[in-house]
């Protein structure tokens, strides 16, 4: 049995749903360019990030506006760039090993694989902008690290479902 992907769904005692709200991933959607689709993935990603490192940074660890806005804008261009050769990357992997679907450990080792290099190239730019030591950056990173880690989980599940899974997912 299949969903239909047009009219309505019903369900025993509860109201009728367009097919369109019930469908999952498997279900058909109109293909989007891969590069259209990366730059939509990282706009969206970086905007919420740029907004939440301005709060962690001046907010609760002290530093002025201007620092703080600043050092999130330069670490969100770097968390840009590395985000979408990351991306283009890992669809790659997807479509050489054959890989389908997003379950949970993909969807782990995506996450894991972009903070990690994220860290890689921003404890250096942390530690300059803010004149701190690289421990430090590194304990700033490590904190942050932990909220865009589910973040990044969360954000990717949710603009999946909401654009469908790219071509090499399927």
């Amino acid at each position: 049995m299949s969903i239909p992907t047009t009219g309505t769904i019903q369900v025993a005692g509860a109201p009728s749903l367009p097919a369109a709200a019930a469908s999952t991933d498997a279900a058909p959607r109109a293909a989007m360019h891969p590069s259209l689709r990366r730059v939509i993935y990282v706009g969206g990603y970086e905007i919420l990030s740029v907004l939440f490192t301005v709060f962690v940074l001046g907010g609760m660890l002290g530093h002025s506006g201007g620092q703080a806005t600043l050092t999130a804008i330069l670490l969100s261009t770097t968390a840009t760039i590395w985000n979408y050769v990351w991306n283009t990357l890992f669809e790659r992997a997807e479509r050489r090993f054959g890989w389908t679907g997003r379950g949970v450990l993909v969807r782990l080792g995506h996450a894991f694989g972009y903070e990690g290099g994220v860290l890689v190239f921003t404890i250096p730019l942390v530690a300059f902008m803010l004149k701190v030591s690289l421990v430090e950056a590194f304990m700033i990173e490590a904190s942050l690290l932990v909220f865009f880690l589910v973040f990044t989980y969360v954000y990717s599940w949710a603009f999946d479902k909401l654009v469908g899974l790219p071509e090499s997912a399927k």
